[in-house]
């Protein structure tokens, strides 16, 4: 059975009555924060992405929304118990305009999703990558899961959407730099733009669990693993109630080698992973669009403490392969303890020197690149 075109609502976050074609915002372009990197197309409009999700999630019969949530609601769900669709524009990202699709059910049941669609050139061209990587990635617990992806042509020109699991109460959170302190401090987002400071502990509690989490999908037998990632693109959101505190990933823009995996060099492949992640913890940018920050050294000693957990419990995970040696985890200890500070600097320039030269955050690595080995090398020798 049909569901009622009436039944679909639109809004935009921060604005709390529902948006209509008669609306002015409903003409209004979308657009990209960030005036680093590619805007969405200039012709799209708010209301065309609106009307492009909506034809988008009512393709096949409503088949991708009702796998999500026959999935949600763990029962089989039919069209007509659908009671709303509110769709709610989120953010504007450099690749995604994110959307919150709620969905409310005839008995009072309700789920939530993230729509991600893209119209510019570059986000086309990653979308449907990402899909198969979230794919892949399938039935682990740090990442959303997926339900269909597709792509929608208009007279406007063509979006890629993919529906997946909504992680509710997770929000986005950046370094913010305090005045007069001299330093980074970790804060949550706010709806309103604003940011709630978090303490020492729990910044260092939730920069572990990034670096647990990136090591845990690192395959040490392929050298696959998640990359690019960014804390300025908001990749990880976090969830904080009564103490406890819970990070996820959101995106998976790519999943693969970045240097090809030799049976030799299973050992180096690992200390080029930990470097590479130990120096990619440390930039973000300021509240998330401004700046480019080197983050403070708290999140060294985190990162290596969550690059530690996950690499032990990733040793146990790949029972079917020769790192599951016991020694293995104290070998490459040794290896790495065997690095004095010039060896760990030149490798450090090596990796940065891998980068994006044209990459707004060169600067500021090349400029604290010494310091951030020299804090590695003493951290790595008290373990």
């Amino acid at each position: 059975m049909e569901v009622s075109s009436s039944l679909f609502q639109f809004k935009l976050a921060g604005i709390d009555e529902n948006l209509s074609f008669k609306d002015k915002l409903w003409d209004r372009l979308l657009y990209s924060k960030d005036s680093n990197l590619p805007v969405a197309t200039a012709c799209f409009s708010i209301g065309d992405y609106f009307l492009s999700a909506k034809k988008f999630l009512k393709e096949n019969k409503y088949k991708t929304l009702l796998d999500g949530l026959s999935s949600t609601l763990q029962r089989n769900i039919k069209t007509i118990e659908i009671t709303r669709i509110l769709i709610s524009l989120e953010k504007h990202g450099p690749f995604y305009h994110p959307i919150k699709v709620m969905v409310s059910t005839q008995n009072d049941e309700s789920a939530l999703f993230v729509l991600n669609g893209a119209v510019s050139d570059m986000g086309l061209a990653i979308i449907e990558n990402e899909y198969q990587n979230l794919i892949e990635l399938k039935g682990t617990m740090f990442v959303p899961k997926v339900f269909g992806m597709g792509f929608v042509e208009s007279e406007k020109g063509r979006t890629g959407f993919f529906l997946a699991q909504w992680f509710d109460k997770f929000e986005e959170f950046h370094g913010v730099k305090i005045d007069g302190e001299g330093k980074t401090r970790l804060g949550i987002l706010n709806s309103n733009g604003t940011f709630s400071i978090l303490s020492d502990l729990e910044a260092f509690e939730i920069y572990k669990r990034i670096s647990e989490i990136l090591t845990l999908y690192y395959d040490l037998k392929s050298f696959k693993q998640i990359f690019p990632w960014h804390h300025a693109a908001g990749d990880f959101v976090v969830r904080i109630e009564q103490g406890k505190i819970d990070v996820k990933l959101i995106t998976v823009r790519g999943y693969g080698v970045l240097m090809e995996p030799d049976d030799k060099n299973k050992l180096l492949g690992l200390l080029f992973f930990f470097l590479n992640l130990s120096l990619r913890m440390r930039i973000d940018r300021n509240k998330g669009t401004q700046e480019y920050i080197f983050l403070d050294k708290i999140v060294v000693k985190a990162t290596i403490e969550g690059f530690l957990k996950g690499l032990e419990t990733n040793l146990a995970k790949n029972f079917n392969t020769d790192q599951n040696d016991p020694g293995f985890f104290n070998v490459f200890m040794d290896f790495l303890k065997e690095l004095d500070l010039a060896n760990l600097f030149n490798l450090f320039t090596m990796i940065s020197g891998s980068y994006n030269s044209e990459a707004p955050e060169t600067e500021i690595l090349e400029k604290n690149l010494y310091n951030h080995a020299e804090e590695v090398f003493k951290i790595v020798k008290k373990f």
